[in-house]
């Protein structure tokens, strides 16, 4: 299905490719008034694209819409719960995560910003053409103690009792002697009226409390917002979720977090939640793990459909991690950035080429335990600190400008609306497939490279592969002949041609779709030990390196560890020095010892991706 594109980005596209492929017989005409206000929020569709910004404060989402996101190819970005939540010194560990996901009221108010600052982050992102789909907590207010405490905003709480939200002991379910914790999870009374972890469960079949989580949502979508994740849905009967999603003004995308695996005896399952939204699908994400670092052959994943026990398409919503899975107890079943490697790359290649589901990609901070919170400006309480991609600090990570991610969006708002086809396989590690007549991508998950020739129904031209950096010529008969690394992808589409001598992508020059005018793609190859959490950035004397500072788009990924590596984009026939550095979780920066190392840029007529081979100086 397709959707509304980007006002900038889909005339880019159209003009790109009418210059490759001689497509087109006339100037677009510019965008009226009126579809420029219809394309600036997009509705979440099949054909969208995510992006978690986990634990991103307001104004550093707003400038980040401004900055790169609006010509991305992303459509929407998913947010952390926006209302008021418990004080850090109020818990075991001041520093987390998950105070986020307990709410005292429902104001607008809370460490990641103001109500103002959200107002002004929904309104900059939708000029850019990107709505916001929000975290939402209405299964349960915060763990509760029997004295009165404040939240983030000042709201006094306790027990049962959260008067700024209008809640108090008769809106919950088990108070009293009847108190119960969820231990039993085929026991579906239990999972839908005990708490969750000590979490306040509220009466949601209760008309009083059905009505004020209403009250809420309807505020945020008033203020712009499009959809909704609900967090701990599994935890709230279906026939609830419909009356309260139901008395809402406006048509929102709904997402709901079911917890549930296939061959699980739990009770609840996801196809109750499809009469008020999508599911995500975490047995997608364990298929993912199965398939890219298991011993299933990645292969079979061209034939994934509803049949591997997954929702309908239009009931779907996927995602190769998100905030929960690396730091819950069955971590084990999920990739993440931090210790998958190309497995993770490839994974999110996938999902995001393939025509299923929703994606949503997560962009996240490195960590050093589970609970384990965002950079703040100050003490617990503090607010977060603001990230910046072009010159990262903290353990702000912002994989999403990498060309598996931001690339990927771009690729796949180019297939908008084609479907599967012309798939390829060579009966173990390795697949092709396309997507109309609009893109091709080959994932190979094999420990050697891989030749082949690929049939598309692509026009005839020079395509950039926006996951190599180098030139893919497809022939009249629509076939093009190419080498593949191993545990490496590639992909072509039409949004990204070859033009006058360089790949030229719509946007962000050299990042994401391949290198602007005048640069050349440079593979950069590092073997460096770390300890857990430690990242290796290649920093030096040209801007796309940082200018000595460790910057997003020089982040080097540990693929074959300890060896890292990354495609960057240069400036052409240009000498810059440079060094590797490891960043710690905290920030801290360890330098390699020795003088600096030097290198000079090939020409920017130089065909493929340029490699250089080094070892850490110690």
């Amino acid at each position: 299905m397709s959707q509304p594109r980007h006002g900038r980005r889909a005339t880019a596209l159209a003009s790109a490719f009418a210059v490759a492929a001689g497509a087109l017989a006339a100037v677009t005409a510019p965008a009226t008034a009126q579809e420029v206000e219809a394309a600036a929020a997009p509705a979440v569709t099949g054909d969208s694209s995510i992006i978690e910004l986990f634990e991103w404060n307001w104004n550093s989402i707003a400038q980040e819409c401004t900055d790169f996101l609006g010509d991305s190819g992303y459509t929407h970005i998913k947010i952390s719960p926006p209302q008021e939540h418990i004080l850090a010194s109020d818990t075991n560990t001041p520093d987390n995560w998950w105070i986020q996901y307990q709410p005292v009221s429902y104001k607008l108010d809370s460490r990641l910003g103001t109500r103002a600052e959200f107002e002004n982050m929904v309104d900059t992102c939708a000029a850019e053409g990107v709505g916001i789909v929000a975290d939402v907590v209405i299964n349960h207010m915060a763990a509760g103690s029997t004295s009165t405490r404040h939240g983030q905003a000042g709201s006094e709480y306790r027990q049962f009792h959260y008067p700024a939200a209008g809640y108090d002991a008769s809106d919950f379910h088990s108070t009293g002697s009847s108190y119960c914790e969820i231990s039993d999870y085929t026991n579906r009374w239990q999972v839908q009226n005990c708490h969750l972890v000590g979490l306040n469960d509220l009466a949601t079949e209760q008309d009083d409390v059905r009505a004020t989580i209403a009250a809420y949502l309807q505020d945020l979508l008033d203020l712009g917002v499009v959809g909704f994740r609900v967090d701990a849905a599994k935890h709230i009967p279906a026939a609830d979720l419909e009356n309260i999603l139901g008395r809402l003004d406006g048509d929102p995308y709904v997402t709901h977090e079911v917890i549930y695996a296939k061959d699980s005896n739990e009770p609840i399952k996801p196809s109750e939640y499809y009469g008020s939204g999508t599911v995500q699908q975490f047995d997608f994400s364990r298929w993912m793990k199965n398939h890219f670092a298991g011993d299933s052959k990645t292969s079979y994943l061209l034939n994934l459909a509803e049949s591997w026990g997954l929702s309908p398409d239009d009931k779907a919503q996927v995602f190769v991690q998100n905030h929960d899975t690396p730091r819950a107890g069955d971590a084990a079943n999920y990739l993440n950035y931090f210790t998958g490697g190309s497995d993770y790359l490839l994974a999110n290649a996938y999902m995001m080429a393939y025509d299923y589901g929703v994606p949503s990609q997560m962009s996240d901070y490195s960590y050093s335990n589970k609970d384990q919170g965002p950079n703040l400006v100050g003490g617990a309480n503090s607010d977060v600190a603001d990230v910046d991609c072009d010159a990262i600090t903290g353990r702000w990570v912002c994989q999403h400008r990498g060309a598996y991610f931001a690339g990927m969006a771009a690729f796949r708002e180019s297939v908008a609306g084609t479907g599967v086809n012309n798939k390829w396989h060579n009966d173990e590690d390795a697949l092709g497939f396309g997507r109309g007549n609009a893109g091709y991508i080959v994932l190979n998950n094999e420990s050697s490279s891989i030749n082949a020739t690929f049939t598309t129904s692509m026009p005839a031209g020079q395509y950039c592969n926006i996951l190599g950096g180098n030139t893919i010529t497809v022939g009249a008969s629509g076939t093009f002949t190419a080498t593949v690394a191993a545990n490496k992808a590639l992909a072509i589409h039409i949004g990204a041609p070859y033009v006058d001598g360089a790949c030229e992508a719509p946007g962000n020059p050299g990042n994401p779709g391949g290198p602007g005018d005048g640069k050349v793609c440079v593979n950069v190859n590092v073997n460096a030990t770390t300890w857990y959490g430690q990242q290796v950035y290649i920093t030096g004397s040209l801007n796309e390196l940082g200018d000595w500072r460790p910057t997003a788009d020089a982040h080097l990924a540990a693929d074959h560890y300890p060896w890292w590596g990354e495609n960057i984009y240069l400036p052409a026939d240009t000498y810059f020095e440079f060094k590797y550095i490891k960043v710690a979780p905290n920030g801290s920066v360890e330098w390699e010892t020795g003088t600096n190392r030097y290198f000079t840029t090939p020409p920017d007529d130089y065909q493929g991706c340029f490699t250089f081979t080094d070892y850490w100086h110690s």
